[in-house]
């Protein structure tokens, strides 16, 4: 792996560690697996502002991975869905734009058990979650969870 993506990674965890969340919760290699797959696209197909949202739809490009890793269990489907999510986010398809509004937990859909029921505003310990959960970033930023 190159020194650059080494640095990504570490600089990750510097993040984490200094935000008091333990590395457990966050994938750094996963990351680099994104922006390498988006390196080699850029060389192998052009510009992504070239194609999205005009000749094709980010958010069916997810859906599509998915549906590939579900059947296949291959991880690299989970990078290109994540890619294809940020391409959604850099160049939205979505009628009337999109944008980065609030995303408390009354807004939330919840989460899907592995059996399959739906959980909405639930902790991983079964207790309610009932008010916004803000984590407060070592930069100064806030980012609703």
């Amino acid at each position: 792996m190159s020194n650059a993506a080494e640095n990504v990674k570490q600089a990750i965890r510097d993040y984490m560690l200094s935000a008091g969340v333990p590395l457990t919760e966050f994938d750094p290699d996963f990351v680099v697996k994104m922006v390498s797959a988006m390196m080699v696209s850029y060389h192998k197909y052009g510009k992504v502002a070239q194609a999205y949202p005009l000749k094709f739809s980010a958010t069916d490009d997810v859906r599509a991975r998915m549906g590939k890793y579900r059947t296949s269990g291959n991880k690299h489907y989970l990078v290109d869905a994540a890619n294809f999510a940020m391409i959604e986010a850099m160049h939205p398809g979505r009628n009337g734009g999109a944008e980065w509004a609030g995303n408390d937990a009354s807004d939330s859909p919840g989460r899907t058990t592995a059996s399959g029921h739906r959980l909405v505003q639930e902790d991983n310990a079964g207790n309610r979650i009932m008010v916004e959960t803000i984590l407060h970033h070592p930069d100064g930023g806030a980012s609703h969870g």
